[in-house]
């Protein structure tokens, strides 16, 4: 029996991993890794070392690596097959999200309010999402996989910003423009940090982000979508969230759906997605949200500019 307040029960592991509970019991019997403890009752516990590893398994499992190979190797060796991802971060913002690094490791929510509303008045909303907000998230989520910071600190970073954004938004004048872009995630995505970015962005952009919230039922979506007169439907994915329960629940959506009603398909998640269902555009990076927007209003002949009238009551 496991006693270890941080392992954590197969059904969490496979909700911060993104890996099945068939694929962690296959793994288990057929290379010897995870190794799970038990309970008292026998169910399997993880500890949260070999979390973060599962972790860096499944982000390489994503860049194409074979999971067989994988986890034939040691600690050392998966670092450096994950060592590019320090290279992918812009040289020219790394010292300043040092600074930010800093602030989430000493939990100094005082200072990272005041530089949030520094680098928001400096950048810009539409900059500070992309530039800032979006490297910075990433980073915090190596560290952790890295067991470089613990699971409360991530969680109280993604808690505190999701704070400032709300805090934010809520000085930002909202205009009846268009198009109306519903923004929620499916069952089982409990992550909303990413739909408050993008409300903020299609804010700025004079489109009108109507959002439902996390972990909403295809059938929900779809009833909301008719009855707030929706355009299109934005989703939320983590890396965490499994990329078939992704691909299956879109393509729900999409059928479940009216034609002229888009499905715009974003986060991390979906990075690994080789080829986008029918009808899905897809936004892995935040700047492919202005594609998606520009060519909804070119097909769409919609004059971006805000209008007056109905709608308003979603404020």
């Amino acid at each position: 029996m496991n006693t270890d307040p941080v392992a954590l029960p197969i059904a969490s592991v496979e909700r911060e991993t993104g890996l099945s509970k068939d694929t962690l019991r296959v793994w288990e019997r057929r290379y010897g890794f995870p190794v799970p403890a038990r309970d008292a009752k026998g169910e399997r516990l993880y500890p949260l070392g070999q979390v973060r590893r599962l972790v860096q398994i499944k982000r390489l499992i994503d860049r194409g690596h074979r999971p067989g190979k994988l986890l034939t190797l040691d600690e050392g060796a998966l670092a450096a097959l994950d060592a590019p991802l320090d290279a992918e971060r812009p040289e020219i913002s790394t010292r300043h999200l040092d600074r930010w690094m800093h602030l989430v490791k000493t939990h100094d929510h005082e200072a990272m309010q005041a530089l949030f509303r520094r680098d928001l008045f400096r950048c810009g909303m539409s900059r500070f999402v992309q530039d800032i907000a979006a490297p910075l998230i990433a980073r915090v989520g190596d560290a952790w996989a890295r067991n470089q910071i613990g699971v409360f600190e991530e969680h109280l970073f993604s808690q505190h910003l999701e704070k400032l954004f709300r805090s934010a938004l809520s000085g930002l004048a909202l205009n009846d423009g268009r198009p109306r872009v519903l923004l929620t995630t499916l069952s089982g995505e409990e992550h909303t940090l990413g739909l408050l970015m993008v409300e903020a962005l299609l804010t700025v952009e004079d489109a009108y982000p109507v959002l439902l919230g996390p972990q909403t039922p295809v059938s929900e979506i779809v009833r909301a979508a008719l009855a707030k007169e929706i355009d299109a439907v934005c989703l939320s994915f983590s890396s965490a969230y499994p990329v078939s329960l992704a691909t299956q629940g879109v393509i729900e959506l999409r059928r479940s759906l009216p034609a002229d009603i888009c499905i715009w398909a974003g986060g991390y998640g979906v990075k690994s997605l080789r080829k986008p269902p029918g009808g899905v555009c897809l936004i892995p990076e935040f700047a492919d949200l202005f594609a998606c927007l520009g060519a909804w209003r070119q097909t769409r002949q919609t004059d971006p500019l805000p209008r007056q009238g109905k709608h308003t009551e979603d404020n």
